[in-house]
C-alpha cells in the first residue's frame, strides 16, 4: 500500500468516526457536547425542496446558525420547557459514507441517513442524505455544514422537536 493510500484511509476512517461521534451525542441527548462540534460559523440546514441550492430563495425545514443552534440547545435543556418535555429519544443509523476533499482544506463527507424519532407514543423517521463539511482542526473536525436533503422535504413535517 502506498503512503497516499494509506493516508486516505486514515482520513477516511477519522472522518466516519467524527459522523458516528456527532450521531451517538444526539441519540444520547448530549446536545450541549454536540454543538461544541460546530465551528464558529457552521450552518444547521434540512432543504425544503429537492436539490435547493439557495438557502434563502426557497424555504427550508430548518435553517439555523450557530446562534440559533445555541438557543434551541439551551431550551432543549431548561427545566420549564415543559412542551418538550419527555426529551425524544432517537436512533440514527449511516451508511454508504463517502469522503472527498473540499475548497480550503476542508472535506466533504456524505452519508445515507435514517433517523428514527420516539416521543411520548409517537414515532417519526426521516430518511436522507446528510452531507457534511468539516473542517480540520487538530485530531478531529468542526462541522461548516451540516445538510440533510430528506427524501420527502416536500411532503408535510411536524416540528422536529431536537435535531436531526
Amino acid at each position: 500500500m502506498t503512503g497516499a493510500a494509506a493516508t486516505g484511509r486514515a482520513d477516511r476512517a477519522a472522518v466516519e468516526e467524527f459522523l458516528f461521534r456527532e450521531a451517538r451525542l444526539l441519540d444520547d441527548g448530549r446536545f450541549e457536547d454536540w454543538l461544541s462540534l460546530f465551528d464558529e460559523d457552521g450552518l444547521y440546514w434540512i432543504p425544503g425542496l429537492p436539490g435547493q441550492t439557495d438557502r434563502f430563495g426557497a424555504v427550508s425545514i430548518v435553517h439555523e446558525d450557530r446562534s440559533v443552534l445555541r438557543m434551541r440547545v439551551r431550551r432543549l435543556g431548561h427545566p420549564r420547557a415543559w412542551s418538550l418535555m419527555p426529551l425524544p429519544r432517537t436512533a440514527h443509523m449511516l451508511g454508504s459514507v463517502t469522503v472527498a476533499p473540499a475548497d480550503n482544506g476542508a472535506v466533504e463527507a456524505v452519508a445515507a441517513l435514517q433517523v428514527v424519532l420516539y416521543r411520548a407514543g409517537d414515532r417519526a423517521r426521516y430518511d436522507g442524505r446528510q452531507t457534511m463539511r468539516l473542517r480540520p482542526d487538530g485530531g478531529s473536525f468542526r462541522i461548516v455544514l451540516k445538510r440533510i436533503d430528506l427524501i420527502d422535504c416536500d411532503g408535510v413535517h411536524g416540528v422536529m422537536p431536537v435535531p436531526i
